[in-house]
């Protein structure tokens, strides 16, 4: 029987969720599934990446100046996702998904992994990992599990590996406004207004599972990213794994990322560079033309 991807060895089954905003060709040839969390605009529930756009977010943003509501997968779904890749045939179900600081999804993930148990499944068969981090971040791992799983490793040893990982992912983004950081709380009115004022671009960064406010670079936004590369990946250069690197954004066309690639590639130092663009639920954290590099550091 054949489980999906170009090989009769995939016997095990990769789950994660929309926010890891990789597009679909893709998420098929890494033989993974990616369930959508849900978002709540104008009273209707809508899911991520199915129903919804990111300009229709970015529309509703700038109509009510407020951000749209988004809530996890839920338990129930996700039984459903454990039940069908084992009834496809699947030894094993790995699933990788949103930080478990920054979302329930992953707890629903362990409760489902009960629940399933209880009509019948075998829990050991399926591995929910916390992968502590978003969007492309996600995808770092999603690339590493099913590496592994396609050279023959189990389960158990693909879910080692990428516990291991998880710990040199280097996840961070540069905004090109502070209005969504402010709708959604995370930043005050007054560092909202004079920040605006001093074109101010704050870089989030990934750390122990959170997003956290780092640098904050000034001036236009190009100039801004420009600084960005030179501190996130010029100046440790020799300390990145060089087998992928992934440039996400939010913007409303690919200019600016695809001007990124290009810089990177000119370093001849990357096997695959890939340009992605982020869901509804991202987007509605970060705001539009957010852009970020994504990659894991070498072992020290």
């Amino acid at each position: 029987m054949e489980k999906g991807g170009n090989s009769l060895s995939h016997h095990i089954k990769f789950l994660t969720d929309t926010t890891c905003d990789l597009p679909k060709e893709t998420l098929q040839a890494l033989d993974a599934t990616a369930l959508p969390l849900h978002v709540f605009l104008n009273g209707e529930d809508h899911l991520d990446g199915v129903d919804i756009t990111r300009q229709e977010l970015y529309d509703h943003a700038a109509k009510t100046k407020q951000l749209p509501k988004t809530a996890a997968i839920t338990a129930l779904e996700f039984v459903s996702a454990y039940k069908q890749a084992l009834d496809q045939g699947y030894d094993e179900v790995i699933y990788l998904g949103i930080s478990s600081k920054i979302s329930s999804t992953f707890q629903n993930a362990l409760l489902a992994r009960d629940e399933a148990a209880a009509q019948g499944l075998d829990k050991d068969r399926i591995h929910p990992v916390d992968s502590l981090q978003l969007s492309t971040g996600t995808a770092q791992l999603l690339y590493e599990g099913r590496a592994l799983a396609d050279q023959g490793c189990s389960a158990q040893e693909v879910v080692r590996h990428l516990e291991e990982v998880r710990g040199r992912l280097c996840t961070s983004f540069v905004l090109d406004t502070l209005e969504y950081l402010h709708m959604g709380g995370r930043c005050s009115s007054i560092v909202y207004v004079a920040g605006s004022m001093l074109r101010i671009h704050p870089q989030i960064s990934m750390v122990d599972g959170q997003m956290i406010v780092g640098d904050k670079f000034r001036g236009n936004l190009q100039h801004c990213m420009e600084q960005y590369q030179k501190k996130m990946v010029l100046n440790v250069l020799d300390t990145i794994e060089p087998e992928r690197i992934f440039v996400t954004h939010s913007a409303t066309d690919s200019t600016m990322a695809l001007a990124a690639k290009q810089q990177l590639e000119a370093l001849h130092y990357f096997k695959n560079i890939y340009v992605t663009s982020a869901g509804a639920t991202i987007s509605s954290h970060c705001g539009p033309n957010t852009m970020g590099y994504l990659y894991i550091k070498k072992k020290a």
